[in-house]
């Protein structure tokens, strides 16, 4: 019989944290199972490992583009693209950066009828 723990592996996932001025990578390691997205990743870096670090997401089934980060140099939508080993990942735009991989929303979210969840504190956003 196997355990929820032995499905289980863990991954490091390196993000990119601050702003357009100034950014630093932060390492995670984190553990996924099979058919995790890039945002589960995130969701449980925040709730379980850094409650400080800003992401956005919105619908949750790729029709936003709230979502959008780089992975290992690639533009993705969080919510749709599945977690994979040793994930780097970025704003999806370094100019659009605002707060870690908080950006200005691409022009397909500004026109959706979609609620932004932005995840990070407002007080951490004014650091």
């Amino acid at each position: 019989m196997t355990t929820v723990r032995e499905k289980q592996q863990t991954i490091t996932v390196r993000i990119r944290r601050g702003d357009r001025e100034k950014s630093h990578l932060v390492d995670y390691e984190v553990p996924i199972e099979k058919g995790q997205s890039v945002l589960g990743v995130l969701q449980y870096i925040y709730d379980h490992l850094d409650h400080g670090i800003g992401f956005s997401a919105s619908c949750r089934i790729g029709l936003c583009a709230s979502c959008l980060v780089r992975v290992n140099g690639k533009v993705v939508r969080a919510c749709t693209t599945m977690a994979e080993k040793d994930m780097l990942i970025e704003p999806y735009k370094d100019s659009a950066t605002i707060r870690d991989l908080i950006t200005e929303l691409p022009p397909l979210a500004r026109e959706a009828k979609w609620t932004v969840h932005i995840q990070g504190s407002m007080q951490d956003m004014e650091r």
